[in-house]
């Protein structure tokens, strides 16, 4: 083991099906590594069929690279692959589809100078001056309110926050809790980060550790992903409790409009599937209108999505309500951001 303040970096990144992004990516690492910071970085092709393991074969870049191959099975696996081939003392994860700016790797390592038992978490923005669809144009805005409430403290530097698109940790941590748990497809990294935090590990945030964040993802891959969600927040609350992870405190905190829709649609097939098409066309043609509007369309579409997950997850259907969610409460409400898109 190197002295403590001078730790050694693994760069960890899934990647499916994304090799134009994932050679920005990488184009982004090789630039900052000849400029004096020194990492490597251990990509593991999750059963890509887009090309990109033969783009990585062709590439020479600065820094050390080592490249895993595997049948596709989920970004959890994928990580976990990666961790055992890094030989780092520091591991800092990024998604595949994102763009480190400068001074990540400084701001990053002076938290585990600082902390050995931390783990560090950086900001995910919007390309400047990008034009996103609308459905990732809400997503960016919920993410830059969930990072304001973070630093008014409206919301706990804890282990909620933990996004690997930006974040790291020591690795003999990540090895300690056995890394991710590779059933969860979603959310995979907040449930690593509650086991890093029953390890004693704290979490720290750096508002100045960014990476710009540009996913390339359809109106229909978002919506799958908002079904998606709710339904790993579900596993993630049946396996933690409600202690720590309280859906029925997220419900109440929703917007009536929204609460209301959600509760006319989920369990019923039919329903959802009409009222989901209905706000993908007025978001579409809504494009050229007020932003306000795009972004309100938006949270209503996500959660229609995000509840019926949750309802298939629990087995419930339009009993999610009565059986779940809406029982006399038991316990005070807690402070929770739902921003990770």
């Amino acid at each position: 083991m190197r002295a403590a303040d001078n730790p050694t970096v693994s760069v960890i990144v899934p990647t499916y099906n994304r090799r134009t992004r994932l050679g920005r990516l990488l184009a982004a690492l090789d630039r900052q590594h000849r400029s004096g910071v020194r990492f490597e970085v251990v990509i593991t092709v999750d059963g890509a069929t887009d090309g990109t393991a033969e783009m990585l074969a062709r590439l020479r870049p600065s820094f050390p690279l080592e490249v895993i191959k595997r049948a596709q099975g989920g970004p959890a696996a994928a990580r976990n692959a990666a961790i055992a081939a890094a030989t780092g003392e520091v591991l800092l994860f990024l998604d595949d589809d994102v763009v480190p700016q400068d001074g990540l790797f400084e701001r990053h390592l002076a938290v585990h100078r600082r902390d050995p038992r931390a783990a560090a978490v950086g900001r995910m923005s919007a390309p400047p001056g990008a034009v996103l669809p609308p459905w990732l144009d809400w997503e960016a805005a919920l993410l830059d309110r969930h990072y304001d409430r973070i630093l008014s403290g409206v919301i706990p530097v804890d282990w909620r926050i933990f996004f690997t698109a930006n974040a790291s940790v020591r690795r003999e941590h990540a090895v300690a809790v056995g890394c991710f748990d590779a059933r969860f497809v979603r959310e995979e990294d907040l449930e690593f980060a509650h086991r890093l935090a029953d390890r004693g590990v704290g979490f720290q945030f750096i508002s100045d550790a960014v990476v710009h964040h540009d996913p390339d993802r359809t109106l229909a891959g978002w919506r799958h992903m908002a079904f998606e969600r709710g339904r790993h927040d579900y596993m993630l609350e049946t396996q933690l409790g409600r202690a720590e992870r309280s859906m029925r405190d997220e419900w109440e905190q929703r917007h009536a409009v929204n609460r209301a829709l959600a509760r006319y649609c989920v369990g019923h097939r039919r329903r959802t599937q009409v009222v989901a098409r209905a706000l993908e066309h007025a978001i579409t043609s809504a494009f050229q209108r007020s932003r306000r509007l795009r972004l309100l369309l938006c949270s209503a579409l996500f959660n229609v999505m995000y509840w019926e997950g949750v309802a298939q997850a629990a087995g419930l259907g339009a009993e999610i309500w009565n059986a779940f969610l809406e029982r006399p409460s038991y316990g005070a409400v807690t402070n929770s951001s739902n921003a990770k898109p």
